[in-house]
C-alpha cells in the first residue's frame, strides 16, 4: 500500500510539474524537422477506421517532454460545454512491440445545460478527453479512429522548478 502511495504521488508530481509548450521557435533543438518513419508494419486503414500518424522532432532530453493526444470533430455547438464521449484503447503490432492507439466512439456528446441565448450556436472543435503518452522521437505515434475524426495533439514540457509540498 506504501508502494501505491508513493506511486501516486511521483506521478501526481509529475502531471504538476507539466506545463503546456507555447513557443516552440525559441529553441533550436526543437525546430528539427519530424523523421520519417516506416509505417509497413502498423495495420492499414480501412473505411471505416482512419490512421493518423504524429511524428515529433527530435529533444535533447525526451523524458522531460509528453504528448496529449485528442480526438474529435468541428461541430455546432451553443454557449454548453460539449465533450465527445469516447476512449482509447493501447495495442501492440504483433512481432514488432509497437505501440498503437485505437479510438472508439459512439457519436454520443455529452453537455452542460444552461439556458443559451439565441444566435449563440457556433462550430468548434468537441474532443474527447486527452490522453497522455510518452514523448519518443524514435518512433510514430498512430492512432485509429472511425471515419469523419480528426487528432490534435500537444506537446507538455516538464518544469525545471521544483517546488516542495508544505506539511500540515
Amino acid at each position: 500500500m506504501k508502494y501505491k502511495i508513493m506511486f501516486f504521488a511521483a506521478i501526481m508530481a509529475v502531471t504538476v510539474s507539466c506545463k503546456s509548450q507555447k513557443n516552440m521557435g525559441s529553441n533550436t533543438q526543437q525546430n528539427n524537422p519530424p523523421a520519417s518513419h516506416d509505417l509497413s508494419m502498423y495495420p492499414k486503414e480501412t473505411n471505416a477506421l482512419k490512421r493518423h500518424i504524429i511524428s515529433l522532432p527530435k529533444k535533447t532530453d525526451e523524458s522531460n517532454y509528453k504528448v496529449e493526444l485528442y480526438v474529435g470533430k468541428i461541430m455546432e455547438i451553443d454557449c454548453n460545454k460539449s465533450t465527445l464521449v469516447g476512449e482509447f484503447t493501447e495495442e501492440t503490432v504483433f512481432g514488432w512491440g509497437y505501440t498503437f492507439f485505437n479510438f472508439k466512439t459512439d457519436d454520443h456528446i455529452m453537455s452542460t445545460k444552461k439556458a443559451c441565448p439565441e444566435g449563440t450556436n457556433h462550430d468548434a472543435f468537441v474532443s474527447a478527453l486527452g490522453k497522455l503518452v510518452r514523448y519518443n522521437s524514435k518512433l510514430p505515434i498512430v492512432i485509429y479512429t472511425p471515419e469523419g475524426y480528426e487528432v490534435r495533439y500537444k506537446i507538455w514540457s516538464r518544469s525545471d522548478t521544483e517546488m516542495v509540498a508544505e506539511h500540515r
